[in-house]
């Protein structure tokens, strides 16, 4: 009867999930039918919850190898504090979905493997001509713009991993064009992620990242930058990280940023000779490297300092990061792990990545930043992604809350993680 039961579940929630990627509604802008809203929506509760994520999964009869390289879909929903529930969601117009609107054409492939077959008969062309004249190769990738989204000060901006951000209307959620920061971005790209900095009550402040790095290098570039409530600029640093493969999220804590040193991508020219010629996606890249290190990185946030590299007892790769803070020389982090066979490939064309068979572990380091000593805690056996923090209160000693996507049955993370 468990057994049973547990199969009941995971199809009940396999066939949710599956509606998530049938690609979302045309934009629309109406007010939620009550029959719609198991319960009542409490009258206290006032305010738009905003998020953003791939909105369509076929682009004019070209099927996307991943969900990530949809183009992004902003929704919102408002509770005006009578009860009912306003939801609006618009695509994010960005250069290349206007392109391709307006062609009625797959134009852009996707930096997740998505390609059609000129695009690989063109770029392989291109690297190859790229080799022989030792130059770098133009591949043009699509901006989807469907990452995360955020309000800060007088900007409401959406963000992918390898661009430019674009600025929206809060209201109306219109596209306002490209937003460089005011000319502060110096890698021209902005990371999906960021942290409030609420050390000073009366000052806080919003900490972005970013990061880029070419295969021929050894070095990446790691820029992390702090700006006022009027998006004035108030730090900014460029670190040069020796090894670095991949940049996701950042932990912030007294003195530092932490980033994650993953041993499981790995960008060796021929492995980006394969990725640029359209051969493979990063995706086939994302695997375990057992000679590349997995570390933690300290950057100094007074950029004076010399970076701190922690050796971790086991090999992992990691998307975001929960509860951070610092007391003295001790660090507590708390990650969701993915290890052994983990991959980026689109399983059962429901979840972003292999994780029936790697499933996230959530835990705890300590970390004692002058002897370099790490303790690991796992602190859930559940299969789980996206822990997070009050944002206000990330990096603050004491914090303990974590709030995390995870599967509450046992024995159904076996069957499908959800």
């Amino acid at each position: 009867m468990i057994l049973r039961r547990q199969l009941s579940l995971a199809t009940h929630y396999l066939n949710s999930a599956y509606k998530g990627w049938e690609g979302i509604a045309p934009e629309c802008s109406l007010t939620i039918a009550k029959t719609e809203i198991v319960g009542e929506v409490p009258k206290d509760l006032v305010g738009t919850f905003i998020r953003n994520g791939p909105g369509l999964i076929e682009k004019y009869g070209h099927k996307l190898a991943h969900p990530i390289d949809g183009d992004g879909m902003v929704c919102a929903l408002t509770f005006p504090g009578d009860g009912t529930v306003h939801f609006k969601n618009k695509f994010v117009e960005t250069v290349e979905r206007k392109a391709e609107e307006e062609e009625k054409a797959f134009l852009f492939r996707g930096q997740m493997g998505s390609i059609a077959d000129w695009q690989r008969e063109r770029d392989t062309k291109a690297v190859q001509e790229a080799l022989k004249t030792r130059t770098l190769p133009k591949i043009k990738f699509r901006n989807p713009s469907n990452t995360n989204v955020w309000h800060w000060g007088d900007r409401f901006l959406s963000a992918y991993e390898t661009s430019i951000p674009y600025s929206l209307d809060p209201y109306t959620l219109e596209t306002l064009g490209k937003d460089d920061l005011d000319q502060t971005l110096k890698l021209k790209r902005l990371g999906a992620h960021f942290r409030i900095d609420t050390s000073d009550p009366q000052n806080p402040r919003l900490v972005t990242g970013a990061f880029r790095r070419s295969p021929l290098l050894p070095n990446a570039a790691m820029e992390i930058n702090e700006y006022n409530w009027d998006m004035s600029l108030a730090k900014g640093n460029v670190f040069e990280v020796e090894g670095l493969t991949y940049f996701h999220d950042m932990a912030l804590i007294d003195g530092y940023y932490v980033v994650h040193k993953s041993p499981f991508v790995t960008m060796d020219p021929k492995e980006a000779i394969k990725i640029l010629s359209g051969i493979t996606g990063p995706e086939y890249n994302m695997k375990l490297n057992d000679c590349l290190p997995c570390q933690f990185v300290f950057l100094p946030r007074d950029g004076t300092l010399e970076p701190i590299l922690i050796d971790l007892p086991f090999p992992f790769h990691m998307y975001h990061f929960g509860t951070s803070y610092r007391d003295g020389d001790h660090v507590v982090l708390t990650t969701t792990s993915l290890t052994g066979d983990y991959n980026m490939s689109w399983e059962w064309k429901y979840w972003l990545s292999n994780m029936c068979k790697a499933p996230g572990k959530f835990g705890r380091f300590d970390i004692n930043l002058k002897t370099g000593s790490v303790e690991y805690h796992e602190l859930d056996p559940a299969s789980n992604e996206f822990p997070c923090s009050h944002p206000y209160r990330h990096g603050h000693v004491g914090t303990k809350f974590n709030y995390m996507m995870a599967c509450d049955e046992p024995g159904l993370q076996d069957q499908a993680q959800l």
